[in-house]
């Protein structure tokens, strides 16, 4: 899978919208890179991301926490 987003302001971290998955990535001098990922570069039926518990997909337009995770 090949996430596809944004970028957008660090100061989004403040106030985050609802249903708005954020990738927050740190460079090799600290600077930090706030990304808003597409919900469209996940398929349905798959997982934007599996942790222990559960994992987040697509949902109308949105996220949902689910668990078991999808196959």
């Amino acid at each position: 899978m090949a996430l596809t987003g944004e970028s957008v302001s660090a100061e989004m971290l403040s106030k985050i919208p609802p249903n708005t998955a954020l990738m927050v990535i740190t460079d090799k001098e600290g600077n930090v890179n706030v990304i808003k990922l597409s919900r469209d570069s996940v398929k349905d039926g798959e997982s934007l991301v599996r942790i222990k518990g559960g994992c987040w997909v697509p949902n109308n337009g949105g996220w949902r926490w689910v668990n078991p995770c999808p196959m």
